[in-house]
């Protein structure tokens, strides 16, 4: 040791909260077990289903989610802060960039189908949910709008036909029509096409 300097204090271990933790676990835990459920096609789960998916007790529902606006509004955060699907150089030719952002967004789309029709059903009732579906559309005109801005330029009436193009309403209605994945890549592929082209 350096003479004249003093060891500086070890502060004392702070004892973890156990019970912190475990509040944090199973909060977790449910919300997941919500989602899950919903994107299984479960559009309106009951408490005892997401308790039952979760592995807790259906009195924990309740303890940590008093209503069921307090359980969405969590479960909607949730989903909103999942990362963003990555985007391909706007830089690209316009191919290139659809070879890489059409099959990443039908992906996206196709996955989230139940998370919509869930989130729709649950928005004219829980604000926050409404919020969540409007912020999710944001973030999906903002990607479109990145990633074709040379084909989109300064016209805004390009940016809500790529974005409705490329956007939920569109997937849905292809695929509850019975059009197949592979299908409705094509058709959206075409239509941004077509778009680009005016």
């Amino acid at each position: 040791m350096t003479r004249g300097r003093r060891a500086a204090p070890v502060a004392p271990a702070v004892p973890t909260d156990g019970r912190r933790a475990r509040t944090v676990r199973t909060r977790a835990a449910i919300l997941e077990a919500l989602l899950a459920l919903v994107r299984a096609g479960a559009i309106n789960p009951t408490a005892a289903e997401i308790a039952r998916e979760a592995g807790v007790s259906l009195r924990s529902i309740g303890q940590h989610f008093p209503t069921r606006g307090d359980l969405y509004g969590a479960a909607a955060a949730l989903y909103q802060a999942r990362p963003d699907s990555p985007e391909p150089d706007a830089a690209l030719p316009l191919p290139a960039r659809l070879d890489a952002f059409v099959p990443v967004r039908a992906k996206e789309l196709e996955a989230s189908r139940p998370i919509r029709a869930s989130a729709a059903q649950f928005a004219p009732e829980f604000p926050v949910v409404a919020a969540a579906i409007s912020g999710n559309a944001a973030r999906r005109r903002a990607q479109v709008a990145r990633v074709f801005a040379t084909e989109i330029g300064d016209h805004p009436d390009r940016l809500e036909l790529f974005d409705l193009a490329l956007g939920g309403p569109v997937w849905d209605a292809l695929r509850g029509r019975g059009v197949t994945l592979a299908r409705a890549q094509a058709l959206v592929r075409r239509m941004v096409e077509a778009v680009a082209a005016v």
